[in-house]
């Protein structure tokens, strides 16, 4: 799966509603230190290692600041563990993040849907 695998994915399902997003790609490395536009926004995350998926989440006030949470907290189930990825170059990070953070209930039902549509490793504890 591609970043731009998921995006068309959440195109397809968000329609119109899509276009309050802005999609960001990042490599994780590189996300601490980002100044895209909107980086600081509400939205949801995607990390990817070698074209698989291993965590969605969201955020209802800074995605990229909950994204990077997960490395330093080591999410993990039997499977992976998410402080392997902190030094990995291979490892990427897509966030669809509202423009408007007042939009931010979007990402709630955006998350729901690329969760259950993407089937990450680790899976959000909200959702089973």
């Amino acid at each position: 799966m591609t970043f731009k695998d998921v995006e068309k994915e959440f195109r397809d399902e968000f329609g119109l509603i899509s276009e309050k997003f802005v999609v960001i790609e990042e490599d994780l490395m590189n996300l601490s230190t980002s100044k895209k536009d909107y980086i600081y926004h509400p939205g949801v995350y995607v990390f990817f290692l070698e074209g698989k998926i291993i965590k969605v989440g969201r955020h209802l006030t800074n995605s990229r600041k909950r994204a990077l949470e997960h490395l330093v907290a080591n999410t993990s189930n039997e499977e992976f563990e998410m402080k392997s990825l902190k030094e990995n170059a291979k490892a990427k990070v897509l966030l669809l993040n509202l423009k408007e953070p007042e939009d931010n209930h979007w990402a709630a039902s955006a998350e729901m849907f690329l969760e259950k549509k993407l089937n990450p490793v680790i899976k959000s504890k909200r959702q089973g």
